[in-house]
C-alpha cells in the first residue's frame, strides 16, 4: 500500500475481474469523465443513503425509475433549505479537493498494481518452468528406479538358483517414490475497476449525494484494500512455500542419485561376496560334521566358564562391601583414638609442667639445704686432750658426712630431674609416632631408650639411696657421741661452748627436717615412677592397637587389589570367548545355527515344524528378503538370549549391578562392563 502525501487519507483500489482486463485498462478514465460503473454496485452503495440523495444519484447515472427534473429541483430546494449558499460552496471546494487527491491516490494504485501484477506473472511463468523441469526428472527417476527394480528382480532370480545348492539366500530391494506437489499458482485477482466521480456544476444536492456515495466508495474501498494486501501477503507466503519445495524437492533428487549409485555398488559388493561364501560354504559343509561334536563340547564349556565368572563376581562383590563395612568400623576406632590421643597429650602437658616446677624446687632445696655447718670448739684447760681430741674428730667426721651426704642429694635430685626430662622428650616422640609423624624404627628405638633411661634411674636411686643410709647411719652414730659430749656439757656447763652448742643443735633439727622433706619427695617420685610405668603400658596397648590397624588396611588394599586383577581377567577372558564365538560364526554360520537351535529346541513350542533346521534352503525364500548384517544380528541376539535362559536357569540375576571400583549401581551388565572401561586405572 502506498500512503498519501499528507498523511490524511488511505489509498484504496477497486478491483475487477481478472488480471488481464485490469491490465489493459486505462488510467485517463477519470480525465475524460466516461467512466461506467455496474448497476447492482452502485444500488448496493446507495441503499445506507437518504432518499433525497437517492433520487439525485438515479437521476445523475440515469438509473431504472430515475425522477424527473422538476422533482430534482424540489429535492435540490428540499436539501439546501437546511444550508447557506457559502457553506455549501466552501463544501463544494473540498469535494473538489479531495476528488484530486483521490485521483492521484487511484493512479498511484493503479501503477503499484500493475508492477504487482506484473511481478506475480514472472513468478508464474518461473514456477511453471520449475514445475515443468521437475516433472521430467521425476520422469527420468521412475524410469530409473523401474530399471533398477527390473535388475533386482533378476538378482533375485539368479540368487535363489544359487541358494538351492544349500545356502541361504539374501536380497534387499530398496525403492524410493518422491511424490511431487504441484505448485498452485496465485488465483488471479479480480480485475481492476476505477470509479472517479466527477462534480457536475448543475445543483448542489448532487454534489452532497456524490459526497455521500464517495464516502462508502471510499470505506469500500478501504476494505478492499486490506483484502488485496492480504492476497498479497498469502501469494508471497506461496512463492516461498513453493521455493522451499523446489529446493527439497532438489535435496530429494540428489539423494535418490546417491541412493542409488550406492545400491548399485553394494549390490555388487553383495554379488560378489554372495558367490565367495557360496564358494567357502560348499568347503565348509563337507567338514562341519566332523566339528559338530567339538564344537557343542566347546559351547557348553564355555557356558559353565561364564557362570562360574559370574558367581565369582557377586561372591567379590559380597566380599568388598563387607571389607568397605570393616573400614567403616575402623574409621570410628580411629576417631575414638584420635580423641584418647588428645586426651593423653593434655595429661602429658600437665605431668611436664609438674615435673618441671619439681626440678626447680629440688634445684632451690639443694642449694639451700645441703650445705654443711662449721663450728669450732674452744678448747678447756680443765678437759682432757683426749676428749678433745676425740671431739674435734667426730666434728670434722660429721662436717665430712654431711658434705658427702649434700653431694649424693644433689646427684640424686639432678639425676632425677634430668632423667625425667628425658623420658619426657622420648614420651613426646612416641606421642609423634601415635600422630603418624615418625616411623614405626623411630618408635622402637623410642621404646628402648625410655626402657634404657628408667632401668638406669632405678639403679643410680638405688645406689643414691644406700649412700644415703649408710650415711645416716654413720649420721646417728656421730650424733650419739655428740649427744654424749653434750650431756658432760651440760653437767659441766661452759660459757665458751654454750654458742656453738646450740647453732649444733638447730643445725641438726634443721638437717632431720630436710632430710623428712626428702624422703617425702622420694615418695613422690616413685608414685611418678609408677605413673610413668603406666603410661609405657598404655603406649605399647596404642602401638599394638596401631599396627593391627595398619595390618588389616594392608590387608584390605591388598584384597582390592585382588578383585580388581580378578575382574580384568574376568573381562579379558569374556573378551576373548566373544571373540571366539564371533569367529565361530563367521567361519561356519551353519553349523552355529544347528547347535542354538539344538540348544533352544526344548523351551520351543511343540507346533514348530522340525524341517526349518534340517532344509535351511527351502525356506529361506518364504522368510521376508534382509541383508546380510540383519541375520548376523538376529544370530547373535539368540546367542545372547541362550546365555542369558542358561544364566538365569542357573543363579537368578541380581536386581542391580554395582561397579567393585566406586560402588555406582547400574540396572545391566551391559552397562557395568562399560562403565568399568573407563573407572578402572
Amino acid at each position: 500500500m502506498t500512503s498519501l502525501q499528507n498523511g490524511d487519507e488511505d489509498s484504496f483500489i477497486i478491483l475487477g475481474t481478472s488480471p488481464g482486463s485490469s491490465l489493459d485498462m486505462k488510467c485517463n478514465g477519470i480525465e475524460h469523465g466516461d467512466m461506467s460503473l455496474d448497476k447492482e454496485q452502485m444500488e448496493e452503495a446507495m441503499k445506507d443513503l437518504s432518499v433525497e440523495a437517492n433520487m439525485a444519484f438515479k437521476a445523475h447515472f440515469k438509473l431504472g425509475d430515475c425522477p424527473s427534473p422538476a422533482s430534482m429541483m424540489v429535492a435540490s430546494t428540499m436539501i439546501t433549505d437546511d444550508r447557506s449558499t457559502e457553506e455549501l460552496q466552501k463544501r463544494f471546494g473540498e469535494l473538489l479537493d479531495e476528488n484530486v487527491i483521490l485521483k492521484e491516490t487511484l493512479k498511484q494504485n493503479n501503477e503499484s498494481m500493475k508492477e504487482q501484477f506484473l511481478l506475480i506473472a514472472s513468478c508464474q511463468e518461473d514456477m511453471m518452468k520449475t514445475h515443468v523441469l521437475h516433472k521430467e526428472k521425476f520422469d527420468e527417476t521412475k524410469e530409473l528406479v523401474e530399471k533398477l527394480r527390473q535388475e533386482n528382480k533378476k538378482l533375485k532370480l539368479d540368487i535363489a538358483r544359487l541358494a538351492e545348492a544349500e545356502a541361504p539366500s539374501v536380497s534387499s530391494e530398496t525403492g524410493e517414490s518422491l511424490h511431487s506437489s504441484k505448485p498452485t499458482g496465485p488465483s488471479g485477482p479480480p480485475s481492476v475497476m476505477e470509479f472517479v466521480t466527477s462534480p457536475d456544476d448543475d445543483t448542489i444536492n448532487k454534489l452532497t449525494a456524490q459526497l455521500e456515495l464517495v464516502e462508502k466508495q471510499r470505506r469500500q474501498v478501504i476494505v478492499d484494500n486490506e483484502k488485496l494486501t492480504w492476497q498479497k501477503e498469502s501469494l508471497e507466503h506461496i512463492v516461498d512455500a513453493t521455493s522451499k519445495e523446489r529446493d527439497d524437492l532438489k535435496e530429494k533428487l540428489k539423494n535418490a542419485e546417491l541412493l542409488l549409485s550406492t545400491k548399485d555398488t553394494e549390490h555388487a559388493t553383495e554379488l560378489s561376496n554372495l558367490r565367495l561364501t557360496m564358494q567357502d560354504l560348499e568347503a565348509q559343509v563337507q567338514s562341519a560334521s566332523n566339528f559338530t561334536s567339538i564344537s557343542s563340547e566347546e559351547v557348553t564349556k564355555r557356558d559353565q566358564l561364564i557362570r562360574q565368572l559370574e558367581a565369582r563376581v557377586t561372591t567379590l562383590q559380597s566380599e568388598l562391601k563387607t571389607a568397605q563395612l570393616r573400614i567403616l568400623e575402623l574409621e570410628n576406632v580411629k576417631l575414638e583414638f584420635t580423641k584418647h590421643k588428645s586426651g593423653v597429650s593434655e595429661a602429658t602437658k600437665i605431668y611436664k609442667d609438674q615435673i618441671q616446677d619439681l626440678h626447680v624446687r629440688l634445684k632451690e632445696a639443694s642449694t639451700t639445704v645441703f650445705q654443711p655447718v662449721r663450728f669450732s670448739i674452744s678448747s678447756e684447760p680443765e678437759s682432757s686432750s683426749s676428749e678433745y681430741a676425740s671431739l674435734t674428730s667426730n666434728v670434722k667426721l660429721y662436717d665430712k658426712t654431711l658434705k658427702h651426704l649434700a653431694e649424693l642429694l644433689n646427684i640424686l635430685t639432678h639425676g632425677m630431674s634430668d632423667s625425667l626430662v628425658q623420658t619426657l622428650g622420648l614420651v613426646a616422640s612416641l606421642h609423634d609416632y601415635k600422630l603418624e609423624r615418625a616411623t614405626a624404627d623411630q618408635f622402637k628405638a623410642g621404646l628402648a631408650e625410655v626402657k634404657l633411661q628408667l632401668e638406669k634411674q632405678h639403679s643410680t636411686a638405688l645406689n643414691n639411696i644406700g649412700q644415703v643410709r649408710g650415711s645416716l647411719s654413720i649420721f646417728e652414730g656421730i650424733f650419739k657421741d655428740y649427744s654424749e659430749v653434750l650431756k658432760r656439757s651440760v653437767s659441766k656447763p661452759r660459757v665458751e661452748r654454750s654458742g656453738n652448742v646450740e647453732a649444733l643443735t638447730a643445725a641438726l633439727v634443721a638437717r632431720g627436717q630436710e632430710l623428712a622433706s626428702l624422703q617425702a619427695e622420694i615418695h613422690k617420685l616413685r608414685g611418678e615412677k609408677d605413673h610413668t610405668e603406666l603410661l609405657k603400658a598404655q603406649m605399647d596397648l596404642y602401638k599394638s592397637d596401631f599396627e593391627a590397624e595398619r595390618e588389616s588396611r594392608e590387608k584390605m588394599a591388598s584384597e582390592k587389589e585382588n578383585i580388581l586383577t580378578d575382574l580384568r581377567t574376568t573381562k579379558k577372558r569374556n573378551q576373548e570367548l566373544l571373540q571366539q564365538l564371533e569367529e565361530v560364526r563367521n567361519i561356519n554360520p551353519g553349523l552355529y545355527r544347528t547347535v542354538t537351535s539344538r540348544g533352544t529346541a526344548p523351551r520351543s513350542p511343540p507346533a514348530a515344524p522340525a524341517s526349518t533346521t534340517r532344509t535351511p534352503s527351502r525356506t529361506a525364500p518364504a522368510q521376508p528378503t534382509g541383508n546380510m548384517v540383519r541375520k548376523k544380528k538376529k544370530l547373535s541376539n539368540e546367542v545372547e538370549k541362550k546365555e542369558e535362559g542358561a544364566t538365569k536357569e542357573a543363579t537368578p540375576p541380581p536386581l542391580r549391578f554395582d561397579c567393585p571400583v566406586c560402588d555406582k549401581p547400574f540396572k545391566t551388565i551391559i552397562l557395568l562392563q562399560q562403565h568399568v572401561d573407563h573407572c578402572l586405572p
